[in-house]
């Protein structure tokens, strides 16, 4: 019921959007300009306060943003921000440039934001549709989630690697050996038979040490001083 329930908000908030949309593009006249239009001329039009255009002849202008020149045609709608061609409507270059001409800037608007283009777009609206408690019944089967079973044995903790995804290289670690104190392995796979360069090797104090311990020939001779 939760995806149900998700759906029918969905619906429920497209039907709002679009008939209220439908009722604007119902009372819009003929040339009118969308309210996304309105908003962005009143905006780009207190913009265009700071900028200074001069006439070039021929329909081109120069308009000064700042210290920077921008290149305007009126007969082709362009301007070198870009802005203009790219949204259809005039940038703040532009309209420094059609105020300044006594021009009306609806009529340099592309007419995607006009009601001729908004009109049919909301012709059609989202029709209501009856609650499931008055639905027919057809008799289908319930349709039940799938049975869940654990596997045996113990549940993986490491994600599946992907097909190109790169394996680890091994880390980079210095094994030192504790026989013949040398790197590169171990004291199992020591094959110095515990030699080294360096010093004496651990098996020979070791063996030093376990004679001490059992009773070397000092050993018995502080223990008959002793007696």
């Amino acid at each position: 019921m939760l995806v149900f329930s998700l759906l029918e908000a969905i619906r429920s908030w497209c039907i709002q959007r679009v008939g209220a949309r439908f009722d604007k593009a119902v009372d819009m006249e003929d040339g009118q300009l969308t309210a996304y239009a309105l908003k962005e001329l009143e905006e780009r039009t207190a913009e265009s306060r700071l900028c200074y255009a001069t006439a070039c002849g021929g329909g081109e202008f120069e308009v000064r943003d700042g210290h920077v020149n921008f290149p305007i045609r009126l007969a082709t709608r362009s301007c070198a921000c870009g802005k203009w061609q790219i949204c259809g409507i005039p940038c703040k270059h532009a309209l420094r440039v059609i105020y300044d001409q006594r021009m009306n800037p609806h009529d340099f608007i592309s007419p995607w934001f006009k009601a001729a283009a908004y009109n049919p777009t909301y012709t059609e609206h989202i029709h209501p549709m009856e609650d499931p408690s008055q639905w027919p019944d057809f008799g289908l089967p319930t349709i039940q989630p799938p049975i869940i079973k654990r596997p045996s044995g113990r549940p993986a903790k490491k994600r599946k690697k992907g097909a190109n995804e790169p394996k680890k290289g091994k880390r980079n670690t210095n094994v030192k050996c504790g026989k013949c104190r040398e790197f590169g392995h171990n004291s199992r796979t020591c094959k110095s038979g515990g030699t080294s360069a360096t010093g004496p090797s651990t098996s020979k104090r070791g063996a030093a040490g376990a004679s001490t311990s059992k009773g070397g020939p000092n050993t018995r001779k502080r223990a008959k001083t002793a007696a």
